[in-house]
């Protein structure tokens, strides 16, 4: 629940600093773009700088977008008891818990040799479909990897009391 709590408190913020930012930030890219172009003398750049302008928010758009197909994913591992019955007969994994996606697990399964023969063919999909040599194993790999990076530097700091 605190991770939707925390999700809907940073959309709010970043809604009310966007609402300053863009306005603001485009009508000054206009001007700056005309200035630009008139400096360096150099009727080109105007569009250089709204190629660069556009292209810069249609990736922060696509980066969205694989933020909410990454946040299904962790939607279908918690419901993943269906999956689990589908590609191994293990019962000892990670479907069912919060903040794992389905790749990871699969890849912890195949790392382990867990998968049956349904389960490795879904891992050969996967890799088809993200155009990798071992999706699942570097899914794992990755959470594994963020979850030490998270560890390490991104908790809270206790303050001691004197």
């Amino acid at each position: 629940m605190k991770e939707l709590l925390r999700g809907i408190w940073a959309l709010v913020w970043s809604i009310i600093v966007s609402c300053l930012v863009f306005p603001l930030g485009s009508l000054y890219s206009l001007i700056y773009s005309i200035y630009m172009s008139i400096t360096l003398k150099d009727k080109w750049m105007f569009f250089r700088f709204w190629w660069r302008l556009i292209d810069g928010f249609a990736a922060a758009i696509g980066h969205a977008l694989y933020e909410i197909a990454y946040a299904l994913d962790l939607g279908w591992n918690v419901n993943g008891e269906i999956i689990e019955d589908i590609i191994t007969t293990e019962e000892n994994t990670h479907f069912t818990e919060k903040n794992v996606s389905v790749s990871a697990t699969t890849g912890d399964l195949e790392i382990r040799g867990k998968l049956n023969k349904n389960g490795l063919r879904f891992t050969k999909l996967l890799n088809f479909f993200f155009n990798q040599k071992q999706h699942s194993i570097d899914s794992w790999n990755f959470l594994q990897a963020k979850n030490k990076l998270r560890e390490d530097y991104f908790q809270r700091r206790r303050i001691k009391k004197v």
